[in-house]
């Protein structure tokens, strides 16, 4: 019976465990980052090299951090962000070729985008819903983001396009 039985394969599945715990720290941190607004925070937790994948229609080429970041920027400027999902859980990532964990990680959640109020505008929000995950490189840090949610369709309901 112990002949039939394939290997254990323990020891990397610990390990991908161990990874994906360190990965979920810095992914909470970035969340929590974004939701107030710190910059610099945000940066922190991103390899100088990362990128987006171009998954806003019409976009071919990946993002880079300096364009993230200036979009970021000016979003902040104009928008808050405000984190509805208070309950995250972060998911482990599984390598494409073989479905078995890698580290990365993965969460589904909420933001309300609003665009407060001002003398000649009334308060407007929208509930976004996102899918986002993170790979990470060598050092901790996030080399590639995946982002699916329909920030198209929410800027325009906000600015009444």
């Amino acid at each position: 019976m112990l002949a039939c039985t394939p290997p254990s394969d323990d020891v990397s599945v610990g390990k991908a465990d161990a990874l994906f715990e360190k990965n979920s720290e810095t992914a909470m941190a970035l969340i929590r980052d974004f939701d107030n607004e710190n910059i610099e925070g945000v940066r922190s937790h991103f390899a100088d090299s990362a990128q987006w994948r171009p998954t806003t229609f019409g976009k071919i080429k990946p993002a880079t951090l300096d364009d993230k970041m200036k979009g970021w920027e000016a979003a902040w400027a104009t928008y808050d962000f405000d984190l509805v999902t208070t309950d995250l859980q972060l998911l482990p990532g599984v390598k494409m070729d073989t479905k078995e964990p890698d580290g990365s990680v993965r969460v589904y959640f909420d933001w309300d985008l609003v665009r407060p109020a001002t003398d000649s505008t009334e308060r407007k929000s929208v509930t976004l819903s996102y899918y986002e995950s993170w790979d990470f490189d060598s050092d901790g840090k996030i080399w590639m983001t995946q982002i699916f949610g329909d920030e198209t369709a929410a800027m325009k309901a906000l600015n009444d396009l």
